[in-house]
């Protein structure tokens, strides 16, 4: 199967799992960055909207790994707030990758889920394979966890905290966008 088909799998897997459909080995639902904190405390309203980029959030040489970047401070920032904020995915991701982040979105919205705490990525790198460029990327969900309205963690007691991030990035009128791809629970 392509990794661009896993958009959908890759998204929809943690919405499962907190709907009680999935493997507690294999799913998440937690996202984000380094930037994600700073995101929270300086100008959270203008990077939700989608007018603002946010202070601080990780830099690379390679505009690749940027996209990414971008792509997980704007994921964590729609978690963060329970899935109102989506204004901000618009310019990260192509439209059938936005498509299946509405539907996660929609999801906290419905359950009053969102995410507190923040996602460390511990790495990302840039591997060209047959089918296109890929962000190979290990983040870290040991501060960040989801909560619904009470506070009380929607996430069960054994979900792991490491995971590998393999997300297609492609160019669209010049500009570096994630197309999907799959997140997988890995000690890396």
């Amino acid at each position: 199967m392509r990794i661009r088909n896993l958009a959908v799998t890759a998204t929809l897997v943690p919405v499962l799992m907190l709907a009680g459909c999935g493997n507690n080995e294999s799913s998440d639902v937690a996202a984000g960055s380094p930037g994600a904190q700073k995101a929270a405390k300086h100008g959270l309203d203008t990077v939700a909207d989608g007018s603002a980029q946010v202070e601080g959030s990780p830099v690379s040489d390679d505009p690749v790994v940027n996209a990414y970047y971008d792509y997980r401070v704007a994921l964590d920032v729609m978690m963060r707030s329970g899935g109102k904020a989506t204004k901000q995915l618009v310019p990260v991701m192509t439209n059938s990758l936005y498509r299946a982040i509405s539907a996660q979105a929609k999801y906290y919205r419905t359950k009053r889920l969102h995410n507190t705490g923040v996602t460390t990525v511990v790495w990302a790198k840039r591997t060209l394979l047959a089918d296109g460029v890929i962000v190979r990327a290990c983040y870290d969900t040991k501060k960040a966890t989801t909560v619904d309205a009470k506070g009380k963690s929607a996430l069960p007691p054994k979900t792991p905290t490491r995971w590998l991030d393999e997300m297609r990035v492609e160019q669209v009128q010049g500009r570096w966008i994630v197309d999907g791809g799959r997140t997988t629970p890995v000690k890396c």
